[in-house]
């Protein structure tokens, strides 16, 4: 692809595990990808060592907001994405510098961080799983005395960790596996911050968004991908029109909320009672093999023209949102190689399994 052809360039913040799916992405589209790696010191312990993947035109190491502007404005960059949340936080403030549309990134943790939209959410009176961030098993216990329920989940405060949510039936049970959830969040996150929720009801969702100006000048949030969760929805392919509406609703109120102004979104629920779709967490940050651009199109210009929709899809625009396409496309089976499998983050459940002697332990610290 010559310069001559390319739409533009394109600084992808923090690829640390994305391999060479972003370059390959906005190449399609006609665009030119930097990649913009924390030096060492800012990564996250799990990703120290992680080499920058083949594909892109140039790497800045970024050691600070006004090094790697100048670089960035060098090289004639005219959009950023974060790769994941590692990189909305710097994505937003290199944006602001390079005076390109973006997020306030005063309140970038509420892009990411899933005590901050929880508590945002409520603040706006935006229905949300019950929770509380923690910093200690002991806050985290005195939440669940002081709110029984049938059971909870224990995650990383920071949204698209790749480290599975530990179940949870008790105080017991939270302190037992609050350690291991707590260092597997700072591996991959950098964060020791725990989330502490509810269970989620059984319904889950994953809405996929792209956010850009419409002709008024206030954000749009179209939906570009709408997934159900197994086992909830096994036989159905397409989930029913009424829980369509009621997420593309709740999407859009969460996502303003959020301050989402621009970029991609992975915003994923659960249905409550009477389907009331309760926000699990939301991550504004890039899914590059969906990048939803054609050639031609600036960054701000998302979605595509209404020539890359499906002709029996047509759009329908409510309170902000648009549906573009319900059905993700398939993904072909492939056995990964041995290498990728080892390289791959543990994703695996915590198991939680509480002896006598233990369960005496954590009785103890819990009456303290």
């Amino acid at each position: 692809m010559s310069v001559s052809d390319t739409v533009g360039t394109v600084a992808v913040i923090a690829p640390y595990d994305a391999g060479n799916a972003y370059p390959l992405a906005f190449a399609r589209h006609g665009w030119r990808t930097v990649a913009v790696v924390p030096e060492h010191r800012l990564r996250p312990p799990a990703y120290r060592n992680a080499a920058v993947a083949a594909g892109y035109t140039g790497t800045v190491v970024h050691r600070g907001v006004r090094q790697t502007v100048k670089a960035l404005r060098a090289l004639g960059v005219s959009a950023v994405v974060a790769a994941g949340a590692g990189g909305v936080e710097p994505a937003e403030r290199i944006a602001w510098q390079l005076g390109l549309p973006g997020a306030d990134p005063a309140s970038s943790p509420l892009r990411y961080d899933r005590g901050a939209q929880a508590a945002r959410l409520s603040r706006l009176g935006i229905p949300a799983l019950r929770g509380v961030r923690a910093t200690s098993p002991a806050a985290a216990v005195a939440w669940v005395r002081a709110c029984p329920l049938p059971g909870y989940l224990l995650a990383p405060a920071t949204a698209g960790t790749p480290v599975e949510p530990v179940e949870c039936a008790d105080a017991l049970q939270v302190v037992a596996a609050w350690q291991a959830v707590r260092d597997a969040a700072v591996r991959y996150s950098g964060s020791p911050d725990l989330v502490l929720t509810e269970r989620p009801p059984p319904g889950r969702f994953t809405v996929r968004t792209v956010t850009r100006p419409d002709p008024d000048g206030r954000p749009e949030h179209v939906v570009t991908a709408l997934r159900a969760r197994p086992p909830s929805y096994r036989t159905a392919q397409v989930p029913s029109s009424r829980t369509v509406q009621l997420l593309r609703h709740r999407t859009a109120r969460v996502l303003d909320a959020l301050g989402v102004v621009c970029g991609p979104a992975t915003t994923r629920f659960a249905l409550g009672a009477d389907d009331e779709p309760l926000l699990v967490d939301s991550l504004a940050a890039g899914s590059a093999p969906h990048v939803p651009l054609s050639p031609g199109q600036s960054m701000t210009e998302w979605p595509p023209p209404a020539t890359a929709r499906p002709a029996d899809v047509p759009p329908t625009v409510t309170r902000n949102a648009r549906i573009l396409e319900l059905r993700a496309p398939r993904e072909e089976p492939s056995a990964p190689s041995r290498a990728a499998r080892l390289a791959a983050p543990r994703t695996k459940p915590v198991q939680v399994e509480i002896t006598p002697r233990f369960r005496d332990a954590c009785q103890q610290r819990t009456d303290m």
